[in-house]
């Protein structure tokens, strides 16, 4: 066994004792809170996967990782609840390697999470996905006198996306062992450059332990029919973001897009769409060779349509877009692009947006916006 993995281990049994500390003092302190919740703690080990063939040089071990998380059983209080066969939702803290110590550096993420059974659930086994967004403080970034060969981030403050797949095997009336496999992004959107992102898969091990379990009661809300077939929204974003160099002008980038989908479900919905994007980093890409800006506004603009996927829980909607742009001066990218968005409604009409836009995996902006639906 190499060096590296025995200090790995090392950490992970380090790490394991503190778990069962915290346990052993929350479970006196659990006596006081009602309401039952789930403290969970897993270890990851997996490897960073270059998109770019820049950032091969750069991986050179396998990464590992450490989460503790609490999650709360939800009971079925709403019909959404129960669609989703009772789900868990909480909110974690993430520890990384990534692959480089000198020069990647650790990761430390907060993030929120739901958890979602594949199926019904029994009383020994389960099978769930999981999704996860939040925030990551990167120690290392790309720095030109201090860490030049950084390529992949340019920032300290990241985004940090991980879905995953996991099984729960219950071992004890309140603990479960959680296997899982998945995936993880860190990237700040491109709103500094170099920007290629960290991108990493893993598979974990995990103990978790459930506090006030006998609180529990599921109980069986009337799921309502689909009286909306159909969908629009209309929404305006906007954000900052650089050229792919290193002199770090900030430009604006805003969006229009138009969107109708057809409810399939409750929970999701099929659609197409169309975008109008002003771009001013387009101006120092399309730059002449004496380095003035281009500053024809019919050149900074692109026009697209776009095929979407959405899923709903409550009041949170996550969003797929597919597009392919009809009209761009600027055509040194592909002509494919992508969103992942994250929408929080507000009320039946207005809503909240934030999306990162992305070419073939590398993000291109991040979108903050306001919408209106009907």
């Amino acid at each position: 066994m190499s060096h590296f993995r025995l200090t790995s281990l090392a950490r992970y049994l380090q790490y394991l004792v503190v778990f069962i500390f915290l346990l052993t003092g929350l479970t006196a302190r659990a006596q006081l809170v009602k309401r039952p919740f789930i403290i969970e703690s897993n270890a990851h080990t997996g490897l960073v996967v270059p998109l770019y063939e820049a950032m091969n040089y750069l991986v050179t071990e396998d990464i590992y990782a450490y989460d503790l998380s609490v999650s709360f059983p939800t009971t079925g209080k709403d019909y959404w609840e129960k669609l989703y066969r009772y789900p868990r939702t909480g909110f974690g803290y993430s520890y990384w390697s990534l692959g480089n110590n000198e020069i990647l550096g650790k990761a430390h993420a907060l993030y929120g999470f739901i958890n979602v059974p594949f199926s019904k659930q029994v009383k020994k086994v389960s099978f769930n996905y999981q999704i996860s967004f939040g925030a990551a403080y990167l120690t290392k970034r790309f720095d030109i006198l201090n860490d030049h060969l950084n390529r992949a981030i340019g920032s300290h403050l990241n985004a940090y996306v991980r879905t995953g797949i996991n099984g729960k095997i219950k071992l004890f009336p309140n603990s479960e062992l959680i296997l899982e496999a998945g995936v993880s992004h860190f990237s700040n959107g491109k709103t500094k450059s170099p920007n290629y992102g960290i991108n990493a898969g893993s598979c974990s091990v995990g103990f978790n332990y459930h506090f006030n379990s006998n609180a529990i009661t599921l109980q069986d809300p009337e799921i309502p029919v689909v009286e909306k077939r159909y969908v629009q929204t209309v929404v305006y974003s906007a954000g900052l973001k650089v050229y792919d160099n290193l002199l770090g002008n900030k430009y604006l980038a805003t969006s229009c897009s138009y969107n109708i989908e057809r409810q399939v479900s409750l929970k999701r919905r099929f659609g197409i769409g169309a975008d109008f994007f002003y771009d001013g980093s387009i101006s120092e890409a399309l730059a002449t060779d004496d380095g003035t800006s281009e500053k024809d506004f019919t050149k900074l603009i692109r026009l697209g349509l776009h095929a979407s996927y959405g899923i709903r829980y409550k009041q949170l909607m996550m969003g797929i877009q597919l597009g392919h742009y009809l009209y761009s001066k600027y055509t040194v990218l592909t002509p494919v692009y992508s969103r992942i968005s994250l929408q929080y409604l507000f009320s039946e009409n207005i809503i909240g947006s934030i999306a990162i836009k992305s070419h073939l995996g590398k993000a291109d902006c991040m979108e903050w916006g306001i919408g209106y639906c009907w």
